[in-house]
């Protein structure tokens, strides 16, 4: 993998995510949201989720937070990890397929 300073190629976090695959949403006040607005989109656009959403980078705040809203969840709801590669390309390669097709 290659070393992108900061950003070192790959993390992990973590979401509560109900049995039928949505990740519930809180409002500013902390409350958990109705339901019919919890996140089901897909997961790459985690930069903005965890400022509404049950995402978070680390698994003992997940855990605090799946405790805090357990009786308001579906049964069956869980933590899930999950991990993103990060990889840099070259788009002068890109440039150059384009101008051999």
């Amino acid at each position: 993998m290659i070393n992108l300073g900061d950003l070192d190629g790959r993390f992990e976090f973590f979401a509560v995510v109900t049995p039928d695959g949505k990740i519930p949403t809180v409002e500013e006040d902390s409350t958990l949201n109705e339901p019919s607005v919890w996140y089901t989109s897909p997961i790459g656009t985690i930069a903005h989720l965890s400022d509404f959403a049950l995402v978070f980078t680390d698994r003992e705040d997940a855990s605090d937070e799946l405790e805090k809203f357990r009786g308001q969840l579906p049964l069956g709801t869980r933590i899930r990890s999950f991990s993103v590669v990060v990889e840099e390309f070259d788009e002068s390669l890109d440039d150059s397929d384009e101008a051999e097709s």
